[in-house]
């Protein structure tokens, strides 16, 4: 065993407390399977996807359901969760022009045209109409975002 001064100061361990928000455990598999396993923006499965919150775990009013969620790949999770890209009512995936403008602004907006080809369609849903997005939870998480 090493001796904790013998460790290089940035290789040190620490100890810390994390809060997190209470959620399903089986949130995840019952969204992922409801969307085939599949994107719902992209269509591609790769076993690269996330369960997605419309409404996120922290607003009142989210629940743990399939139609709270959608199965996105890893980089459109964090568009939404980002409030880059937003949810409509029609179920098509769009791009928020203020968030878009900003990253063009910055030099940001390399891969944007790639990025954006995916945007504007409707998304793939769920076969299960009933476990499609509710547009309630659509409704209230792009107020929620303010999109």
């Amino acid at each position: 065993k090493a001796e904790a001064s013998a460790i290089p100061e940035d290789r040190r361990r620490v100890v810390t407390k994390i809060a997190r928000l209470v959620r399903d455990s089986d949130f995840r598999r019952k969204v992922t399977v409801a969307y085939d396993r599949k994107c719902a923006v992209t269509g591609l499965q790769l076993r690269l996807i996330d369960a997605a919150h419309i409404l996120p775990v922290g607003a009142t009013g989210s629940i743990d359901e399939v139609t709270n969620g959608l199965c996105l790949s890893p980089t459109f999770h964090r568009a939404y969760d980002r409030a880059l890209i937003y949810l409509t009512e029609d179920h098509r995936m769009m791009i928020d022009e203020r968030r878009r403008q900003d990253l063009l602004r910055l030099g940001l907006g390399g891969g944007l045209p790639e990025f954006e080809a995916y945007l504007g369609r409707q998304i793939f849903l769920p076969a299960d109409r009933l476990q499609w997005p509710s547009v309630d939870m659509i409704r209230r998480a792009n107020r929620f975002r303010k999109t």
